[in-house]
């Protein structure tokens, strides 16, 4: 007997707190985040910076979950572009508040990255994380293939950033592929952009 299939669903504002803890521990290491958060209490301040996000998209209906914060993801649909500079915009001041200079380096890294969007419409993976004690079970990929499930189905590309190297060969092995890649602005981390064509 097989097992059964990976179930992704839409997530309520309710989840987020759930959410956030998981999200705070499988994003400990990652480069992007040491750019925006104080190392200092950083699990708390981690799990606060992942609030303020998952909030807004859990609103959108933007945020999908697998099992009890097993692990999610945000898939930003067409017209992203809006929400994500109105969330910057509107809670810049909060971000900052988590950051170890004031948000100097939070910002430039993602201006940055926001002047590398794609023009046209996409679905943007803004974010995917895995509960560390549940990683290499297939929920990340099962997350990843919902999200390009919708890509498809309305006939646009997907995009995504990275800062870790080894993940640019996971997210190939979905059909991703690197269209640039770079150091962030003022000595932040070396990021990958890549795109998956339906």
């Amino acid at each position: 007997m097989s097992p059964d299939p990976i179930q992704v669903r839409r997530a309520t504002r309710e989840r987020v707190p759930a959410l956030a803890a998981m999200l705070a521990r499988a994003f400990a290491d990652d480069p992007m985040i040491a750019v925006s958060i104080a190392s200092d209490d950083r699990e708390e301040r981690l799990r606060r910076f992942f609030t303020l996000i998952d909030e807004d998209w859990a609103d959108l209906g933007a945020l999908y979950e697998v099992g009890d914060a097993h692990g999610a993801a945000a898939w930003l649909p067409p017209g992203h572009g809006e929400a994500l500079a109105d969330q910057n915009a509107a809670k810049q001041e909060a971000f900052h508040a988590l950051s170890p200079d004031g948000g100097v380096k939070h910002d430039a890294l993602w201006d940055w990255i926001e002047a590398e969007m794609p023009d046209e419409p996409v679905w943007y993976l803004d974010q995917i994380g895995v509960d560390p004690d549940r990683q290499g079970t297939g929920i990340g990929g099962a997350l990843i293939a919902f999200g390009l499930d919708r890509a498809r189905a309305d006939g646009v590309p997907a995009f995504l950033e990275t800062a870790i190297a080894a993940n640019v060969g996971y997210y190939e092995r979905f059909g991703f592929r690197v269209t640039v890649h770079d150091d962030a602005p003022l000595g932040g981390p070396h990021i990958w952009f890549m795109r998956w064509e339906p």
